[in-house]
């Protein structure tokens, strides 16, 4: 029952679709002719004829860079879905299809087609993907336009505070979707496009419709006594209408919302200048796209230009391609955050995708950074993302530094030599005392073995959020049994039970402090005690460096987590600045929000990427002889 009923509603619908855009138009041109005085042809001819040639050449000219604009906005939709199109064909197809939807009408149907037909590799369903995803944006970004326009430039008194809201909602929207980038919709997941990608859809579309109303302004016969800012704030209201209802080029709601926006342009004049811009914006495009659906052949690339990533070549690889004698073994973070080792020719680096940016960990793992830096901003621009470098050292920086980069001190590593590692003199005074006061209380500290009670850590970690709030992630790691699985791992017990363990990140140059974690009530110096375990425990590896890990070095943060410093300095370490680097200010600041937002709401934990960690030694080999040559 529920079957037939379902498919005896398809129809109905699918002729209720193709039949409201005519009834639309045919109302909007009865009420259009029914409110205005229509010229005769003979008039309306004569008003064409007046208009100069060079008006219509920059009438031309105007269309070409609306189009233009528009082939850069499909670039911007083919990089969110990651079609991997994104190119000259790419641009070519989106102005070709939005010629011959906009004219023909029921853009979603026919711009899919066009994209489709004219587009190898797209195939259907990406198509009506991305004829969707334009046609939605497209909408979004013309209502913040509107939005400004109607405060800077209000057709008519009183509509300045409907520009108002307008921008009201869209930037709670951009918040919403910066701290929410995926939103559930019935069975599917949403992804918004990223704070980049928008601001690069609204400038495209900015252009387009700055484009196109000048177009329609040049037009205008004599007489029409409009300006260019009030015409541009009624083309773009009446092209929202038009855009909305679907009608066949939006005639209908185009005509007559501007004639009600600009009553005191003459009706002859206004219809004169509206037939000159269907023919100049609609009518040629629409004749020039045409052949090229009839033969896709016609419509090849130029191929674009050959960047550094082009030249070096570049592979995504999983968390276990980690090499073992990585000189920065906290790249383990990767394991758990959803990172993965990217190559750019000879240089890899850890990197983490986040909706809003593309984050390469500390220093490349192996290779030049000089190389890296333009390929990563590629690669991140090829997502519609920020990039950055993130606590990196200070020859990342100052190579950023060199190429342009903007460089940020944010915090300062704690390094200690285990090989050298000692416990007297003044300096370490406070963590003799602690170490004293774990003793006394009975606290027994050992390296825990290839078995961990993982219950009982697991218990220790409910306990310490229980008393400290939830744990941050991203850049710090999280309890998870797959993760500590790898690591190195230091056990605290007192009267046979677990109070507190630590864990480290390991590789055979380094080991990195990651989680330490202790019961509300274990004994005073449990965490110092954890720690000098495990800078003995590297001694007996041989490894020559141990981090401490960072803390906050900024003068915005110098009040945060004054504890964790405390704690780290009773060690005495050597404290090694920490960088960030991104190509810009504005990406770094977006790097850097979207680093915040991610480390105190980070997804739900994932089992960490299983298998160890590997080092191919031939490779390394090959890479040695390949940079000495």
């Amino acid at each position: 029952m529920l079957f037939s009923k379902s498919t005896a509603s398809r129809p109905a619908a699918r002729l209720i679709r193709l039949t409201v855009p005519f009834l639309v138009m045919g109302v909007c041109l009865w009420l259009l002719q029914d409110q205005t005085d229509l010229p005769p042809l003979r008039d309306l001819g004569a008003l064409l004829t007046s208009l100069p040639a060079w008006k219509w050449a920059a009438a031309a000219a105007a269309t070409a860079v609306s189009f233009w604009a528009l082939g850069r906005y499909d670039s911007v939709a083919h990089r969110h879905l990651e079609t991997g199109l994104d190119g000259p064909a790419a641009r070519y197809t989106g102005m070709a299809s939005i010629a011959f939807s906009q004219t023909v009408g029921f853009g979603l149907f026919t711009g899919a087609y066009a994209r489709w037909r004219l587009l190898p590799g797209l195939s259907p369903l990406q198509a009506g993907q991305m004829t969707a995803l334009v046609a939605a944006t497209f909408l979004a970004a013309l209502s913040v336009i509107c939005g400004v326009a109607l405060v800077l430039a209000p057709p008519a008194p009183g509509l300045a505070w409907a520009g108002a809201l307008i921008l009201i909602a869209a930037a709670a929207v951009s918040a919403l979707s910066f701290l929410y980038p995926e939103m559930p919709l019935l069975r599917l997941t949403l992804r918004w496009p990223s704070l980049t990608a928008m601001a690069a859809l609204g400038f495209w579309a900015a252009v387009d419709v700055a484009a196109a109303g000048t177009a329609l302004w040049l037009l205008l016969p004599e007489g029409a006594g409009v300006g260019w800012a009030p015409l541009l704030t009624a083309y773009a209201v009446a092209l929202g209408l038009a855009v909305i209802s679907s009608a066949p080029g939006g005639a209908g709601p185009f005509e007559l919302a501007l004639c009600a926006l600009l009553p005191a342009v003459p009706d002859s004049t206004m219809i004169a200048g509206l037939l000159a811009f269907r023919l100049v914006y609609y009518a040629v495009p629409a004749i020039l796209s045409g052949p090229l659906l009839v033969f896709p052949g016609l419509l090849r690339s130029s191929g674009r230009s050959v960047d550094d990533t082009d030249l070096l070549g570049s592979r995504s690889l999983p968390p276990s391609a980690l090499p073992k004698d990585r000189v920065c073994s906290e790249t383990g973070i990767i394991r758990q955050n959803g990172g993965h080792v990217q190559d750019f020719g000879l240089n890899r680096i850890a990197l983490l995708n986040t909706p809003q940016a593309s984050i390469a960990f500390f220093d490349p793992l192996c290779g030049l950074a000089a190389e890296t830096f333009a390929p990563l901003a590629a690669y991140a621009r090829g997502r519609n993302a920020s990039a950055c470098y993130y606590k990196c050292g200070s020859r990342t920086a100052l190579e950023a530094r060199k190429v342009g980069w903007r460089v940020l001190r944010v915090a300062e590593e704690a390094v200690v030599n285990p090989l050298a590692y000692s416990e007297s003199g003044s300096s370490r005074r406070q963590l003799r005392r602690k170490l004293r006061h774990a003793a006394n209380a009975g606290l027994e500290v050992y390296r825990a073995g290839a078995s961990l009670p993982l219950d009982q850590m697991q218990e220790v970690d409910a306990a310490w959020q229980a008393a400290h709030g939830a744990a941050y992630g991203t850049t710090m790691g999280r309890f998870e049994p797959g993760y500590l699985s790898g690591q190195e791992v230091v056990l605290a017990f007192q009267d046979g039970k677990l109070s507190g363990f630590a864990s480290f990140h390991t590789s055979s140059r380094e080991w990195c402090l990651d989680l330490i974690r202790m019961c509300p009530g274990a004994p005073d110096g449990t965490g110092h005690a954890l720690v000098r375990v495990g800078i003995l425990a590297a001694a007996e590896e041989g490894i020559p460096r141990l981090s401490l890990a960072a803390v906050p070095d900024h003068r915005l943060a110098k009040g945060v987590d004054r504890g964790l410093r405390r704690f780290k300095a009773c060690f005495a370490p050597r404290w090694e600045p920490r960088y960030v680097a991104a190509p810009n200010w504005l990406q770094m600041a977006l790097c850097l929000a979207e680093l915040i937002r991610l480390v105190h709401r980070p997804p739900a934990v994932q089992p960490a990427a299983a298998g160890p960690q590997i080092h191919n030694e031939d490779e390394e080999n090959e890479i040695a002889l390949a940079r000495t040559a």
